[in-house]
Order: C-alpha cells, then sequence, then structure tokens
C-alpha cells in the first residue's frame, strides 16, 4: 500500500480491496487474503485496519484463526483527507524509547534498597517477636466482648 502515496489513498485502496472481495467471494475477507488480494504488505494492512478501526470505518472481527474485516462507515476515512503527512518512523520510535526508559526508571525507583529497608525491619522483628513467643500468638477472641458487656 506505500506506493499509492498518502494515507488516504492507502485508505480507499484498503476499502476498495475489502468491498471487491465481498463482491467477489461472497465473504469477509481475512487480513491477509486482503493483503494478499490488494498486493500489500501484511503489515501496511494490519496498520491501515488498526487506522481505519479507530475512526469507525470498517470493523474487524475477531476469530479463533483470524481476524475478519467488514466496512462499518466508510465516510469516516475522509478524515485522513486532512492529513498531510503521517507519523514517521523515527518519531514512533523515539517516543517508544522515551516511554521505554520512563518504566524503567519507576521499575528501579521500586525496587530500590531505600525503599524496601524499613519494611524489611519491620517484617523481621515481628517475626523475631513470633519465634521468642514459641510460634503461639495471643489473639483477642470476639466473644471476649460480649461477655464483658452488660447484657
Amino acid at each position: 500500500m506505500s506506493q499509492t502515496g498518502s494515507l488516504y489513498e492507502e485508505a480507499q485502496v484498503f476499502l476498495a480491496g475489502v468491498r471487491l472481495f465481498r463482491h467477489r467471494e461472497k465473504r469477509l475477507p481475512s487480513l491477509e487474503e486482503l493483503a494478499e488480494f490488494t498486493r500489500s504488505s501484511r503489515e501496511s494492512v494490519h496498520h491501515m485496519c488498526h487506522r481505519l478501526e479507530s475512526l469507525g470505518a470498517v470493523e474487524r472481527i475477531r476469530g479463533a484463526f483470524d481476524d475478519r474485516v467488514c466496512l462499518k462507515d466508510p465516510l469516516q476515512a475522509e478524515s485522513l483527507r486532512e492529513e498531510t503527512d503521517s507519523p514517521r518512523m523515527d518519531d514512533e520510535v523515539r517516543r517508544w524509547k522515551e516511554q521505554r526508559e520512563a518504566t524503567i526508571q519507576n521499575v528501579e525507583k521500586m525496587f530500590a534498597e531505600d525503599s524496601g529497608r524499613e519494611k524489611r525491619r519491620e517484617m523481621h522483628t515481628q517475626i523475631e517477636e513470633r519465634i521468642r513467643q514459641g510460634g503461639r500468638e495471643e489473639r483477642k477472641s470476639p466473644l471476649d466482648d460480649l461477655f464483658k458487656k452488660n447484657l
């Protein structure tokens, strides 16, 4: 699909492919069949399907073995006409790397030694107290409160 040019033109090829496949074969196309039918890569068909699905132009019917595509509201694809350029791959990779770095920093912060040291000390002191008591713990019975009250 990248041969056609703009994102809008790619969307129109995708929608036309769905229409023609349904007319010829009398069934909804899977994404792989649509890629073969439009002579496009599977990745570009998956990308375009996701993009048009988010706009509401197509509906993806997810099955156990494959995903089928049907037209929902093809006029929603007209909103792609205003978009002059799709996001560049470099921008997407940079945004993903920034998000990944932020996630890694959050995880490192959670597992830093200082953040869990106090909790571990508390747990160790509680365990030592239980061991000193011989493993028996005096628990307050809920029945004690009932019998102490003047009923």
